[in-house]
């Protein structure tokens, strides 16, 4: 390469260095916001129907929450599946006790009904006043007790629910987007700053004749 292509050269090499390296330090800004930092929760999973799936280890167990959105003052019909969490394998004599707390310290003691299947409680939420609650289920298990316990379950209005999912998909929407726009706008700096470096230089005299 000669000396007035690496001169060309070497000034868009490193507008892509800072572009990309503006690119890696600004990604954290995006996944993060607006998350949570305190405590772990367990995670959460919501499927197609509007069912939300939250697991918990309880000892040598895990446990499976389901239930559908729980809006205040209205029942709301929950499962639990039990598992030894190694083999993840049904444990049929869990014995559940359910208990839920809510912010201000208020507790609900709930009856879990052993269902067909091997590991498969439900029961029932109560009629709840709008908030966050803490539901604890204690498994007495092989001579040992252990809890799970699953924190922020939301009672809410479906409206606010949803209010929560849409902006959440607006913020993923975003990310996507730039994504895209940043990768596309580097591809083609690579590609004028690579046209650029190979260009050969003008001769000033034939210019000039």
């Amino acid at each position: 390469m000669s000396d007035t292509k690496r001169h060309n050269f070497f000034p868009a090499l490193n507008f892509l260095a800072t572009l990309f390296l503006s690119v890696v330090l600004a990604a954290p800004v995006f996944a993060h916001g607006g998350e949570d930092h305190g405590d772990a929760k367990p995670a959460v999973v919501s499927n197609q129907k509007g069912i939300i799936a939250r697991t918990a280890r309880a000892g040598d167990f895990e446990v499976l929450l389901k239930h559908s959105p729980a809006e205040p003052d209205t029942e709301t019909a929950a499962k639990i599946f039990v598992t030894r969490f190694a083999t993840n394998e049904p444990f049929a004599d869990a014995q559940p006790i359910i208990e839920l707390t809510a912010k201000d310290g208020k507790t609900f003691a709930v009856s879990a009904v052993k269902a067909d299947a091997p590991g498969s409680y439900s029961f029932t939420l109560p009629p709840l006043p709008a908030g966050d609650y803490t539901v604890l289920v204690e498994l007495n298990a092989l001579g040992k007790a252990a809890t799970a316990t699953f924190s922020s379950v939301s009672v809410e209005h479906s409206e606010a629910a949803s209010a929560t999912v849409s902006g959440s998909w607006a913020r993923t929407a975003l990310m996507v987007l730039t994504a895209i726009i940043v990768l596309g706008s580097f591809g083609g700096l690579i590609i004028y700053a690579f046209r650029f470096a190979r260009r050969e230089p003008v001769n000033e005299e034939t210019a000039a004749a």
